[in-house]
């Protein structure tokens, strides 16, 4: 069985169906990333914790769905994605159910940490399956699958904020987690009874190294574990680098992570093929991501604070007044699709989303409690024109940038990287957060939290992204498609010719 066949007796209905609910589970862990920023308040009010707590609830999620990312993915690799992902809805769902029946803060964050090791499933496997339903014979579906799934993130990061608001205002923030119920359970349903099991085509042989998976596990937890105990005030007092909790942890995590390496090396079927960053593209796209990604979260969570706690504003107009940021990434990520599509390069695009995050992000230097609105608006438009780039654009140009038969790998390679940047963002901002003592968040902490991981995590990853060697993504030509050229060809510095 080819790659290009394994869906091939699909009829267009039940393609259609397929791909909705893989565009539905996409959706629901955009959302959940952000759902809790504008509920937060209201949630510290009826359960307990305060500021130290704020950014545990986003911190948790992300760092459990992106430690399982690289393990979905390889195991899909090995044994079909269809019960992996049934598998990570299902987890998902729990955690969401236990989420709204949370008592305490401290239960609160244990359950959306569960959550978050199902939501690894749900966009990695998404993105894999749509592109084994769009191999290459069907170009057209799969770039337009990619916009729709672009589309679709933003969308959640858009919903997150609002619904949020909206919930925590109107109906409780337990209705937060519980509103995942009914949409998940419809994606459960369409994806058990007409997503057929297939194994990947030349799925590899061999066991997944158990030794990798928990050093990766273990290292990656350790690292963005004393990021947050940095930034996180205990009684009042902020810890130093030198605390024996955080050192431990930033010098234990790094550490596991080095030794990974020789465990990949010899590992029959590694959870990170280090081969796959001899490709030059390949390891600029995974790094450009990861600072895109790190960027940009920042100014999605600490926004919604300084509206409440600096302007006083509702949690549902906190979540309205971010409308600009997510408009500005819902317009960039279809002009970023558009100009690929017609060209056949991603570098200038990514290029110009870079340099865009990083002037909107740093304009937020002269953030304090009477910048008008309308100017805010117009850097968080500007911030969200820059991000909609490493959406779409990044998964197209990193699925193109290895050979075919790594593109599973490739894909949660990519999403394994932009969700451990979001988490790396959110730190880096909680530790500058708390470097500044005060018992409330203030204008100029927020400001300047925002503008300085922005502007250094933005100006890397135009360093990252101009580094990169152009390569080609295959553009529709009617029936004969010029394939695109992998990185390491002399020909992938050249643009695509009509």
């Amino acid at each position: 069985m080819t790659a290009s066949d394994g869906y091939a007796h699909l009829t267009s209905r039940r393609r259609t169906l397929i791909t909705l609910a893989l565009l539905g589970c996409a959706f629901l862990a955009m959302l959940d990333g952000t759902v809790v920023g504008t509920a937060l308040p209201r949630i510290t009010e009826q359960i307990g914790g305060g500021d130290s707590w704020y950014v545990w609830l986003v911190t948790a999620y992300l760092l459990t769905s992106s430690i399982s990312v690289p393990v979905y993915g390889r195991f899909s690799d090995l044994y079909g994605r269809r019960r992996l992902l049934l598998g990570g809805l299902a987890l998902f769902l729990a955690g969401s159910l236990a989420c709204g029946l949370a008592g305490s803060m401290e239960a609160l964050i244990i359950c959306r940490a569960g959550q978050g090791l199902g939501a690894g499933a749900l966009l990695t496997l998404g993105m894999a399956l749509i592109r084994d339903l769009n191999p290459p014979s069907r170009t057209e579906g799969l770039i337009r699958m990619q916009t729709a799934m672009g589309t679709m993130m933003v969308l959640g990061l858009v919903g997150g904020p609002i619904v949020g608001g909206a919930l925590a205002d109107h109906a409780g923030w337990r209705w937060a987690f519980w509103l995942n119920l009914p949409i998940g359970l419809a994606a459960a349903a369409v994806l058990g009874l007409v997503l057929p099991d297939r194994r990947p085509a030349g799925a590899p042989s061999g066991r997944l190294d158990i030794a990798g998976v928990l050093l990766l596990t273990a290292g990656l937890s350790l690292t963005l574990t004393g990021l947050s105990l940095k930034g996180t005030p205990d009684g009042g007092r902020v810890p130093s680098w030198t605390d024996p909790i955080v050192a431990g942890c930033l010098l234990g995590g790094p550490a596991l992570l080095a030794l990974l390496v020789p465990v990949e090396r010899r590992a029959s079927v590694p959870v990170l093929p280090l081969r796959l960053f001899r490709h030059r593209a390949y390891s600029a796209l995974l790094t450009g991501g990861f600072f895109f990604q790190a960027a940009a979260m920042p100014v999605g969570i600490l926004l919604p604070l300084y509206y409440q706690q600096v302007r006083g504003h509702s949690a549902t107009t906190s979540g309205l007044l971010l409308l600009p940021l997510m408009a500005g990434m819902a317009l960039s990520n279809r002009l970023t699709a558009a100009a690929i599509l017609r060209s056949g390069r991603p570098k200038p695009a990514l290029l110009t989303g870079a340099g865009l995050l990083t002037a909107g992000t740093a304009a937020f230097f002269a953030l304090d409690g009477a910048t008008p609105t309308a100017l805010i608006c117009g850097w968080l438009l500007i911030a969200g024109l820059g991000t909609g780039p490493a959406m779409g654009g990044i998964t197209l140009a990193t699925q193109n940038s290895v050979p075919a038969a790594d593109m599973g790998t490739a894909t949660a390679g990519s999403a394994l990287a932009k969700q451990i940047g979001g988490t790396f963002g959110l730190a880096c901002a909680q530790s500058l957060m708390g470097s500044h003592g005060t018992a409330t968040a203030s204008a100029s902490a927020i400001g300047s939290t925002v503008a300085w991981c922005g502007a250094v995590a933005g100006v890397l990853a135009l360093a990252a992204v101009f580094a990169m060697r152009d390569i080609t993504v295959p553009t529709p030509r009617g029936r004969g498609l010029t394939p695109a050229p992998r990185a390491g060809d002399q020909a992938a510095a050249m643009p695509a010719r009509s």
